[in-house]
């Protein structure tokens, strides 16, 4: 017969004395008819006596291993010096945010003001060459012919 989870813990309150009166008795007609029980509650009786045994036997530390301890924690940061620490830190990311943001502002900045990047000027007139000198033949023909009235500085000579 293998243990069941509830045997198990029936067992384990049955050693430390949590169970009530009625189920102690139950438990205990148990042991007597069933022999793995029994052997289940015996091994571990033994191994709880072999922890208490090697507990009771554990070495105290010495006086010089005890003071080199509390000389290592009188030597770490308080908690003021830790909170301190935090908002140091907190306060360079910030900076180095601040400062990349800035950088990236400014780089835009001088692509704008290079023209590469923004709106396209529309404030500029651009003719192919062909065209430019067909406009400028039209008007020479309409100077020549009276239609319009030369420019005043040739007017003057």
């Amino acid at each position: 017969m293998t243990l069941t989870q509830r045997d198990d813990s029936l067992l384990q309150r049955h050693l430390d004395g949590e169970l009530p009166a009625d189920a102690a008795a139950a438990f205990a007609a148990r042991l007597l008819v069933e022999p793995e029980l029994a052997r289940a509650v015996d091994a571990a009786r033994a191994q709880r006596a072999l922890l208490r045994t090697a507990a009771g036997s554990a070495r105290q530390p010495s006086a010089r291993f005890a003071a080199g301890v509390v000389a290592a924690a009188r030597q770490l940061p308080t908690r003021q010096q830790l909170e301190q620490a935090d908002l140091v830190a907190t306060a360079i990311r910030v900076c180095r945010q601040v400062l990349v943001a800035a950088a990236i502002v400014a780089a835009v900045g001088a692509l704008w003001h290079a023209g590469m990047i923004g709106p396209t000027r529309t404030d500029t007139l651009q003719a192919s060459p062909g065209a430019l000198e067909q406009d400028i033949h039209q008007l020479d023909i309409r100077i020549q012919s009276g239609a319009v009235p030369p420019p005043a500085t040739e007017r003057s000579r």
